[in-house]
């Protein structure tokens, strides 16, 4: 909905947005706010696998109510001798592990493709290279980062587009965008 709405903003505004939802998901504790989307700072507890009626707190009663006796049938519904909640939080932490496993071989494959793309481009000249196998222009590399140019650019361009790359790399965009790649991962 923000994007929408922020649609004709500046771009550093989208940035900033996505900056404070990677922040949220990487830091390991909440800040309480009556702007939240999730009243309840703690949804779900961290004992619900070993609780003898498992419940969530959400801070919707109507969405407590439609969850929480979904969460007791499972939990009654068998007399095992393993909590059924141990089991599901299991199979989901299996998924997520599968997920992410996923999506990291996904990243590295992207990542060797690319690098396989340009490994015969021209030096031009510091560290700008040209290359047919690529549509439009990038920085690839996070230690020596390097700018990659189509062969088609005519020369009038491609000095507005080096330095429009090189804003990149002095941003440290070839930085974030990994560490993107990497919280995606880990949420995915």
């Amino acid at each position: 909905l923000l994007r929408v709405l922020l649609k004709k903003a500046p771009k550093w505004m989208m940035v900033l947005l996505w900056g404070i939802v990677a922040i949220r998901l990487v830091c390991p504790f909440t800040i309480e706010s009556v702007m939240s989307l999730m009243p309840s700072p703690q949804v779900v507890s961290p004992t619900i696998s070993t609780d003898t009626v498992p419940r969530v707190h959400t801070g919707i009663s109507v969405l407590n109510h439609v969850i929480n006796p979904m969460l007791e049938t499972s939990a009654h519904a068998t007399e095992a001798s393993v909590n059924p909640m141990q089991m599901w939080i299991f199979v989901f932490a299996i998924i997520w592990i599968a997920g992410m496993i996923g999506m990291l071989i996904y990243n590295i494959i992207s990542y060797q493709r690319i690098k396989r793309q340009v490994k015969t481009a021209v030096w031009v000249r510091d560290n700008i290279y040209q290359t047919e196998c690529v549509g439009s222009p990038f920085v690839l590399g996070m230690w020596e980062p390097k700018i990659y140019l189509p062969f088609h650019m005519c020369e009038q361009d491609m000095e507005h587009v080096i330095a429009h790359e090189q804003a990149h790399i002095c941003r440290k965009d070839h930085w974030w965008k990994p560490i993107g790649f990497l919280i995606l991962t880990l949420h995915w």
